[in-house]
Order: C-alpha cells, then sequence, then structure tokens
C-alpha cells in the first residue's frame, strides 16, 4: 500500500498559535461531528484541527490519530497510535518544521536541533518542550541502545558445531553447480535435491483430497523457518508455540554439536544438512518425485549461524548504550525476542 504524500500542512510554533489556528478554522458544514480543516478545506478528512473540551488541547489530527497535541502548558505531546507510515513521519515534520523524522520498522526516529535523537514506538507518548534557543526537545532524554555481537562467545558457538561445519562444507563442495543468469553467465553456485531424497530423511505427507492421492511431498513443515521465533501469534496459542520453537532448536542442536556419539553423528550431519536445505522452501503437492529443491550454497552457513545464535542469543549479543545522535540499527532484535514481547 502507498501513503499520501502531506501538503500545504501548515507549520504551528505553540500552543497560542495552535488556539488561534482551530479558532480561526471554519467547520466543514454539514459535518457531524465537527471538522476544521488543518491545511486545505479539501483535505479535511486526512488533516484536521479540534480541541479537547475537557483539557484545552489542540489536537492536529492525520486521518483520525492525534499525532501532535499541543498543551496549554506549551508541551508538544506525540503519539502515532498503532501504525507509523512516511506521512506520519511528513505530517510531524510539517506542523512541527524544527523536529525532522523518518522511520526505522515500526517505530519513528526523531532528529532534533541540537543533534539528539530519540525513538517513538507504537502506542507510545514524548513529550516535547522548547530549549534555550526555541527548538523542540524532549522533556526526558532517552538512553537508546542495540544490540551487539559479542565475538568471543560467537565463536565459542562456532567452535561447538566446528566438525558439522566441515562436513557441511565438504557436501557443498561436492554437490555445488553453476547456475546460469542472465546472457550465460554464471549467477551463482546451487546444491539441488529432490522431493524423493528428501522424502527419503523426513517421510512424506500425502494429500487428504481423494483425487489427488497419488500426490504427495516431503514432511518438513515442522523444520521450516528453523531461526524464526514465534511472532504475532495469538495468545492462547503463545505458550505452545515457544514450547515447539524451544524443542525444535534443540533437537537441531543435538544434531550439529561435536559432543555426541560417533556411531550416529554421520547420521545425524546428514539430516541437519537437509533441515537448512528446506529453510526457506515452499513445499508444493507433486506427483513428480523428481522435482528439484535447489539452494544457493551461501545460505546454509547464514541458516546454520542464525539458528544457533538465535538459540544462545543471550551469550551471543550484547545490549550496548548508543552515543547521543545515534540510533539502533534493529539488525539483530529478531534474535533477541522473548516469548514476554
Amino acid at each position: 500500500m502507498g501513503y499520501a504524500t502531506i501538503t500545504n500542512v501548515p507549520y504551528i510554533y505553540n500552543y497560542e498559535q495552535a488556539l488561534k489556528k482551530w479558532q480561526s478554522t471554519k467547520p466543514i458544514r454539514g459535518r457531524e461531528p465537527e471538522i476544521r480543516p488543518l491545511g486545505e478545506r479539501r483535505d479535511c478528512d486526512s488533516y484536521s484541527i479540534r480541541k479537547n473540551v475537557w483539557t484545552d488541547v489542540i489536537e492536529c489530527v492525520l486521518y483520525k490519530t492525534p499525532v501532535v497535541k499541543f498543551t496549554p502548558d506549551g508541551e508538544v505531546i506525540l503519539n502515532f497510535g498503532q501504525w507509523s507510515s512516511s506521512s506520519t513521519c511528513q505530517f510531524i515534520s510539517g506542523v512541527l518544521q524544527s523536529v525532522r523524522t523518518s522511520r526505522q520498522k515500526n517505530e519513528v526516529v526523531l532528529g532534533f536541533k541540537d543533534g539528539s535523537k530519540a525513538m517513538l514506538g507504537q502506542h507510545q507518548e514524548m513529550v516535547l518542550v522548547k530549549d534555550a534557543h526555541g527548538n523542540w526537545t524532549p522533556k526526558a532524554k532517552q538512553t537508546l541502545y542495540d544490540y551487539r555481537v559479542n565475538r568471543k562467545e560467537a565463536n565459542n558457538v562456532r567452535k561447538q558445531v566446528s566438525q558439522f561445519h566441515n562436513y557441511m562444507s565438504g557436501v557443498i563442495k561436492l554437490r555445488a553447480e553453476p547456475v546460469e543468469g542472465y546472457y550465460g553467465t554464471i549467477s551463482h553456485k546451487a546444491v539441488h535435491t529432490t522431493y524423493a531424497d528428501l522424502i527419503e530423511v523426513f517421510g512424506k505427507e500425502e494429500h487428504t483430497n481423494a483425487s489427488n492421492l497419488d500426490q504427495m511431498r516431503p514432511d518438513v513443515d515442522k523444520w521450516i523457518g528453523l531461526a524464526e521465533k514465534p511472532k504475532h501469534c495469538r495468545p492462547e496459542h503463545k505458550v505452545d508455540k515457544w514450547a515447539e520453537y524451544r524443542e525444535r532448536a534443540q533437537k537441531f542442536f543435538e544434531l550439529v554439536k561435536n559432543d555426541q556419539d560417533d556411531n550416529a553423528r554421520h547420521q545425524n550431519y546428514w539430516i541437519a544438512f537437509n533441515i537448512l536445505f528446506v529453510q526457506e522452501a515452499t513445499m508444493y503437492w507433486r506427483s513428480d518425485m523428481d522435482t528439484k529443491v535447489s539452494v544457493n550454497i551461501a545460505q546454509f552457513e547464514r541458516y546454520l549461524y542464525k539458528t544457533l545464535f538465535t538459540m544462545f542469543n543471550d551469550k551471543v549479543f550484547a545490549k550496548v548504550a548508543l552515543a547521543e545522535g545515534k540510533v539502533p540499527s534493529g539488525r539483530y532484535d529478531d534474535y533477541m525476542l522473548t516469548e514476554e514481547d
């Protein structure tokens, strides 16, 4: 979905000016409840201005959300509600002028004249006040944090699966084939397998539709997305989903760790290699078991370490405070997701 460009939104300096703007703007005739446009009258359903009759706060409204609120004591309250968008950023910057805005994931990054930055999340409020130079600045300064990789601990995790990594590299070296790109050039190298080979490792799932009994696919659904922690699940399913995640992550680690029975090592490594094969695969119902599944050779190591670093996130990542003017990258946020989030 695209977002409309915010145009003709007036710069409002303080509460007195906001109040004057509200008082001098005629309501749209025939509209109930009353609506007063903030910009052009034809844009009244996009951005409007209203006065809270209980608090005297002047609210600048983007669609139906009072994003910028001017209070009688000279403060500004920002709150974009549930969803941030480029329109949200343009609206805040248009009304306040001295505040620069951008989006990062679902949050709005706010930049101020003194070089400091702050982040506003979903359903959060931020209070701004004027500094000595008349510019808006947060009433309470934020200390922003980000996650950094602890190289020593990351290497310790790698050491625990070093034998499997060697095995995986050997299999890739033996089975990698060049993939032709545009104009006959070599795009990359990939490893290929078939539905038949995957069924040999994971078993088969047969189609329940009586008219398609000859169709089947590898039974790999429980292994797909191994590195992805449960997100956006219904509250009643949350406990079970997290239990499933922890169980399959632990099972995968048991397959790839160095410390295991040598008699079972080769079989476990082969199962683990095929688990990495299907991490982002979509398994369709097929009657032809020679259907090919291909993975870029660079993905195997990424799948392996993302799975393990997510599993051992409390050791591999450290939370650090950022210098003023810096904002978190969010690069490792998914690794750090917990059941309480």
